[in-house]
């Protein structure tokens, strides 16, 4: 715990103070400014958070100190939780009995959560949640949802006694095994310097309702805004109210977010037409489903008297009926962010450079820095400090700075596996595979353990020729991970694509069945499908699969084409053909193109088939050697005779 004595006033971003703008050709300039994620819930369970922040204060709290006898003096102290920032999610390590577990630390979570797999490797009894309860994530509720109590939750100095977890939704990457939501995040005031990687629980003591608690910010601006609630009791949502173009959106701020967004009601409101916003992709949360999403211009975003103009965001077609926008962790990583539950209110200072993940291809350095709060230093030998501010700055946009934080602390401590790993992934972002290969290999060398860190090599090993050795990775993950790993999945298409059936087999039903309900079944199917498609085993099995993933998923068109193949295979070229169809429908490129030929040749429509066989080549003149490659090749039959090789092919088929 550390103790900081705040004065009775201090600065603050107000109306006529200098503010942040952001022109056009990504320079800021300074001027004159006046100024689920949260899910449905059933009230009847909020009321359980309670014992768990009467537990996390009782036990906390007894630790400060005051000076007494300072009338407006405002002391706090701090409990740091150190974050590691991996794959654009805030990670901590939270003891669950005794087991080290890492949480993404979910601001956007009313209540902390882990998924179906991660309660089966602890060996959790589940049991059903209360009548009518349901949890809505991003895109869609979270389905099979289940409660478990864990005996004993351990952070940092607290221990936790009988906490109860919600057990559900989809497993994420970077190793993460649950989030930890509001029920610990709002046990006090909480402090996100997540660009240092460090989360705090902060508890104020004295004549706290009026100071300015941004006690760090020196002459920097500091935004200030009220924390907007929904009237409800236990509400613990961190709602501010903002300014998009000029219009007011009230937004969540979401730390498990990986960027900001706007909902497209939202942005409608703020003036942003169908034909301003250009597709980019879909966007999915903790709950089933998928959203359409766009990017788009934004003229002006403002927060607390802060301003920045002419921005990028991504708008995703959801919606919330108490709010409209995330603040996403790429605007916590430019700001250091206050949650003041005693005065109910946010205050935060600008790190300097770009605010959002949208606009990071702008030079940092073409940013105002006289109005970002001084950095902490961090001590010249703090590995671990120097660990955590590399991290951070890579997810940032900065790889540079990145390089040099880490390789500092690679240097101070050479036998620390997990920061050769981190090092390795900054490489990876400067497209320097050589470099990451090795502090792979130097990382897994200090400790073979590490398997994200053992699965990422996987490529690296492919890349530099080393096919034995990506093999002898999956094979040694394979021995050592438990059967419900969430890397199993990748492993999987790993070993497909190296044609080998039993091993792939073996993690996709592995995988499979110890995830009924999570979001990356249908690319589980569908990997699985086309594995037996290509290399003409178990076909009608496969089938089955194709119509899995088509029936959890039919807008993604590399699942159509899949069953089209399929459909190939077993000879049914009727069924084919309507499956290339619905497949160019969503998206056109020279693999269902070419099927869809092969099908109308069998259907004796010759010029419909040539047709499409002169577009695929068109698009990929390598596509007659890829068909083959990939195990086709005794489907070709009348293609054959117009067929030209040309150039080198793989058997992988672009997916989307």
């Amino acid at each position: 715990m550390t103790r900081t004595s705040i004065p009775p006033s201090g600065g603050s971003w107000a109306a006529g103070d200098t503010g942040i703008v952001a022109g056009r050709d990504g320079r800021n300039t300074a001027r004159k400014t006046w100024m689920p994620r949260e899910g449905r819930l059933n009230p009847r369970l909020t009321a359980c958070s309670a014992p768990l922040l009467a537990a996390v204060l009782t036990l906390v709290a007894p630790l400060a100190a005051f000076a007494a006898g300072e009338p407006g003096r405002c002391a706090i102290e701090t409990m740091d939780i150190p974050v590691r920032l991996v794959d654009h999610r805030p990670v901590a390590t939270v003891q669950l009995n005794g087991v080290e577990v890492p949480m993404l630390v979910d601001s956007g979570a009313f209540y902390s959560m882990m998924s179906a797999a991660t309660a089966a490797q602890l060996n959790l009894k589940l049991r059903r949640p209360p009548n009518g309860f349901t949890i809505q994530g991003h895109a869609g509720a979270v389905e099979a949802l289940r409660v478990t109590t864990v005996d004993e939750v351990g952070l940092q100095l607290a221990t936790l006694k009988k906490v109860d977890f919600f057990v559900g939704g989809n497993e994420l990457n970077a190793g993460i095994m649950g989030i930890l939501g509001r029920n610990f995040l709002s046990a006090a005031d909480t402090e996100y310097d997540l660009a240092h990687g460090v989360l705090r629980l902060v508890f104020p003591k004295g004549d706290c309702e009026k100071a300015n608690l941004a006690y760090w910010a020196g002459d920097a601006p500091v935004i200030e805004a009220p924390i907007e609630t929904n009237g409800r009791r236990n509400d613990t949502a961190v709602r501010v109210l903002t300014k998009i173009n000029g219009e007011r959106v009230t937004a969540l701020m979401d730390t498990g977010a990986p960027g900001t967004s706007l909902s497209l009601r939202a942005a409608r409101r703020a003036g942003i037409r169908q034909e301003d916003m250009k597709s980019h992709g879909r966007a999915s949360g903790i709950g089933a489903g998928y959203a359409e999403q766009w990017i788009a211009d934004i003229a002006s975003f403002e927060l607390g008297g802060e301003k920045i103009s002419h921005n990028r965001l991504p708008i995703s077609d959801v919606d919330s009926y108490d709010h409209g926008m995330l603040l996403g962790l790429d605007y916590f990583l430019s700001h250091r962010v206050y949650v003041s539950r005693l005065q109910g209110k946010v205050y935060a200072t600008w790190n300097g450079g770009p605010i959002f993940a949208q606009g990071r291809a702008a030079d940092a350095a073409n940013y105002d820095q006289r109005y970002a709060a001084k950095a902490e230093e961090i001590a010249a030998d703090d590995a671990d400090g120097l660990l955590r501010r590399g991290s951070a700055a890579l997810v940032a946009g900065d790889p540079k700075r990145a390089l040099d934080d880490i390789g500092r602390a690679c240097e101070l401590k050479p036998d620390l596996a997990v920061c050769f790993d981190a090092r390795s992934r900054v490489h990876q972002a400067m497209k320097q595979p050589k470099l990451a290969l090795a502090d792979l290999d130097t990382a897994l060398t200090l400790d073979p353990s590490l398997a994200e860190a053992r699965l990422r090599r996987v490529p690296l090993r492919v890349a530099a020729g080393d096919r034995d050795g990506a093999k002898a990775d999956l094979v040694a993950l394979d021995a050592s991970l438990p059967a419900a790993s969430n890397l199993r999945a990748t492993m999987a298409d790993y070993h497909a694509r190296f044609d080998q059936v039993p091993e792939a087999l073996k993690q996709y039903e592995l995988w499979i069945k110890s995830h009924p309900h999570d979001q990356r079944r249908a690319s589980a199917y569908n990997g699985r499908c086309w594995l037996r498609a290509r290399m003409n085993i178990d076909v009608p099995l496969g089938l089955d699969d194709c119509k899995e993933a088509v029936d959890l998923d039919g807008d993604t068109a590399a699942y159509r084409d899949s069953l089209g193949w399929t459909y190939l295979r077993l000879g049914d070229a009727a069924r084919a053909k309507k499956a290339f169809d619905k497949t160019i429908e969503l998206r056109s490129w020279a693999w269902p193109l070419y099927g869809r030929a092969l099908a109308q040749l069998k259907l004796n429509e010759t010029e419909k088939g040539r047709q499409d066989l002169e577009a695929a080549r068109k698009l990929m003149p390598t596509i007659d050697e890829a068909v083959k490659k990939a195990g086709f090749e005794a489907l070709t039959g009348a293609a054959t005779a117009s067929t030209s090789a040309a150039g080198p092919a793989t058997a992988a088929k672009a997916t989307d």
